[in-house]
């Protein structure tokens, strides 16, 4: 393994690059006409963000899917749950995101998902790749047409029919950072007057001008953990770029790490389903899999990286995915990131055990852990590796995803980023001495 799979716009998990250097308006034309060439597509709707190439992306997109006969529905500026919830819950065939999710505004890129939701990702995307560089398209004699759907009135509709938050009194305080997670606000506003709402960086501002839409960064949550603790809060939450990341921070302002949070949405899941299945990402504390056996149900450890936890959710009838970079998946939003899905699942735990989003989390942190901690290396992963086995040759090692050491009292995880040229190391131990001893232990190796 190596890094070279950053050396093309046609990723894991999504179509992403640098545009227009890497991804280009005349890419995109044909990855449209590929799109419903290979899917047999009638039906296509679109969403964006607001990077600035997002206007001339879905021009380039739209014009070569309704060139092959195909509709187009634009839904406009939408978050990518937004996006998911049009394909689970209409007839579209496929529909396309055009995000590049918490990278820099100079990048872009298309999110693909066909059927009730389903990820285009990994060998589909090569075989559209192969398509794009290989086939000759004849334009149809009848075009396409493209339609405005305007989406977020369902959207929220949702919320208002599954949740109830009367009487709860609870605030909180919702940070976008300038993207397009400020779409979100309104879902929050429509549960005025049981839910007060407070917004910090609630304008989109593409070049965000505060800090970067990243909420696993918990230096991106220092402003709204200040504001949470001047409006006196329930709790607050920010959004990632493409608003499918959702960060906590408790009542007194600290951030809650995603696993834990996790571990939180498992018990008000495993409460209303008993004895059903949670995915979690192989990063996650280990409280995650033992509470949720506490709690009666079946945890399933996975890769990293969103399509691997929704297909094993999918196999499973899992009920809830849980990343530690703030994805949270629901069975009820079509194996997919919910949006405020989670926050007003949280809301519900607290209204039913009164009490505050930092006890509940006392509760569950049993352990100590790194935090996800990225290294520019200059060996190749295999060589980490060896280094690795060679210096903890007594460990349990797993090569689920990367590799895992594991030890009574501490274990760890080692893997090459998806989408950046660094390692990320998660590392975790019954005291916090330990865990900062094998973390400085782990980075010295991997950084030599």
């Amino acid at each position: 393994m190596s890094f070279d799979h950053l050396k093309t716009i046609y990723r894991d998990f999504d179509i992403r690059g640098k545009f227009p250097e890497e991804i280009t308006a005349e890419e995109v034309y044909k990855i449209g006409k590929a799109v419903v060439y290979h899917f047999n597509a009638k039906k296509i709707a679109i969403g964006r963000d607001i990077r600035p190439s997002a206007d001339e992306l879905f021009a380039a997109l739209s014009k070569g899917i309704t060139e092959m006969g195909a509709q187009v529905i634009d839904l406009g500026l939408c978050t990518t749950p937004m996006s998911y919830f049009i394909c689970g819950s209409t007839d579209v065939d496929v529909t396309i995101m055009i995000t590049a999710s918490h990278m820099p505004s100079d990048y872009n890129g298309l999110k693909i998902s066909v059927d009730d939701a389903k990820p285009v990702v990994g060998s589909v995307l090569q075989e559209l790749k192969e398509i794009v560089g290989t086939h000759t398209f004849s334009m149809e004699s009848t075009h396409g047409k493209v339609i405005t759907h305007a989406l977020q009135k369902d959207w929220i509709e949702q919320f208002k029919k599954k949740h109830d938050l009367s009487g709860s009194n609870f605030s909180i305080v919702v940070d976008p950072a300038n993207m397009i997670g400020v779409l979100e606000i309104d879902t929050f506003k429509a549960f005025e007057p049981d839910l007060t709402v407070h917004t910090i960086f609630d304008t989109f501002d593409h070049t965000c001008p505060n800090h970067e839409a990243n909420p696993i960064k918990h230096e991106t949550l220092t402003d709204l953990g200040k504001e949470v603790v001047c409006q006196k809060a329930t709790l607050g939450i920010a959004f990632d770029g493409d608003a499918d990341r959702v960060g906590f921070v408790d009542e007194t302002g600290k951030p809650v790490p995603s696993d834990l949070i996790g571990v939180l949405l498992a018990r008000h899941q495993l409460r209303k389903n008993p004895g059903a299945i949670v995915v979690y990402d192989i990063r996650s504390t280990r409280s995650l899999p033992e509470e949720v056996a506490k709690f009666g149900g079946t945890a399933l450890r996975e890769k990293v990286g969103h399509t691997h936890i929704k297909s094993r959710m999918r196999r499973h009838d899992a009920i809830l995915g849980v990343e530690l970079s703030g994805h949270f998946f629901f069975k009820e939003s079509y194996y997919c990131e919910g949006g405020a899905l989670p926050v007003f699942m949280i809301l519900e735990l607290l209204k039913s055990e009164k009490k505050s989003l930092s006890e509940l989390v006392a509760e569950v942190q049993k352990y100590f852990h790194s935090g996800e901690i990225n290294s520019t290396v200059t060996q190749t992963p295999e060589e980490i590796y060896t280094k690795l086995k060679m210096a903890y040759s007594q460990a349990e090692f797993d090569t689920l995803d990367g590799l895992s050491i594991t030890y009574a009292d501490w274990w760890c995880n080692v893997r090459p980023s998806a989408n950046d040229p660094v390692m990320r190391l998660n590392l975790e131990a019954i005291d916090q001495k330990t865990m900062e001893m094998r973390r400085d232990e782990i980075l010295k190796i991997i950084r030599s």
